[in-house]
């Protein structure tokens, strides 16, 4: 897999052609509103990326950090909030607002330390279509060590500040959703490589009805791969059930997750790691 800034910056701006065409329309103005009630924008299930509140329980085979092997937690909470609709009704077009921090603890430390904690912010357009998805997104990015382990190790911090664009685009048919994205650094504090690319496949069985709840299987595989990091494979895998909630969109999703590559912490992002979990995320 092999994709250059020049070739990044191309599928971006593809990808803003293609949202510029989904939302220029005569009846625009009229369709305009804030805090619209629609879908927001989702990355893949397996992205290590995830949104709503979520914890994981995960058996380190091979740790990123140098606390090693071993067990770890993590929390996360992170969500895309639609600011404005640009469309609505069943073609919605939406600018949204999303906030994410993602913190890794060692939990065979005796203090539980906090091992690092990334944290992002952008926008997000999103254009949804009967079979088809497309966005666009513009976010900010850091990533920090965690007090007590750079007291217990003596590390340094990677000054991890970033500013980053990125084109998503999905296809739906039955309960299958694949996806590809394209991202592009545009600053970067440490001045690496810039370019990244990801796939995903994505599944949602049919809803069963257990002890009057609707209960769904859901399975994802996603691969991402940088250029900062020669463009190594990253692979991560989820496989689980999700209970619908009251308001539609609302579920909570029990899964179990596994992840090989290089590390999901900003901050070793050139370090392998190996892990097997279980997770709980209540999806907003």
């Amino acid at each position: 897999m092999i994709l250059t800034a020049r070739a990044a910056l191309r599928a971006l701006l593809s990808g803003a052609a293609l949202l510029l065409g989904l939302v220029w329309e005569p009846e625009l103005a009229a369709q305009t509103r804030l805090f619209p009630d629609v879908p927001s924008f989702e990355l893949p299930q397996a992205s290590p990326r995830v949104t709503g509140f979520t914890g994981r329980l995960l058996a380190v085979g091979r740790g990123d950090s140098r606390f090693g092997s071993g067990t770890e937690g993590e929390a996360a909470v992170a969500e895309d909030f639609p600011l404005l609709a640009l469309r609505r009704g069943p073609r919605p077009v939406t600018l949204s607002f999303g906030v994410g921090v993602y913190g890794r603890f060692s939990l065979d430390d005796p203090k539980s330390s906090l091992i690092s904690n990334d944290w992002t912010v952008g926008f997000t357009a999103y254009a949804l279509r009967p079979r088809w998805e497309a966005a666009l997104q513009l976010y900010h990015e850091s990533s920090h060590l965690g007090d007590e382990y750079a007291e217990t190790f003596d590390a340094p911090r990677l000054d991890w500040t970033r500013e980053v664009a990125a084109a998503w685009v999905a296809y739906r048919t039955g309960p299958w959703r694949a996806s590809a994205g394209v991202s592009q650094v545009l600053v970067d504090e440490l001045r690496l490589p810039g370019a990244g690319a990801s796939l995903a496949l994505d599944f949602r069985g049919s809803a069963a009805r257990v002890v009057g709840e609707g209960i769904r299987p859901i399975a994802g595989v996603y691969w991402d791969a940088y250029a900062a990091t020669d463009w190594t494979i990253s692979t991560s895998v989820k496989v689980g059930v999700a209970l619908a909630g009251g308001r539609q969109g609302r579920e909570l999703r029990l899964s179990l997750i596994g992840h090989s590559g290089l590390s999901t912490q900003r901050q070793f992002f050139r370090a392998r790691n190996r892990y097997l979990g279980a997770e709980v995320q209540f999806e907003l």
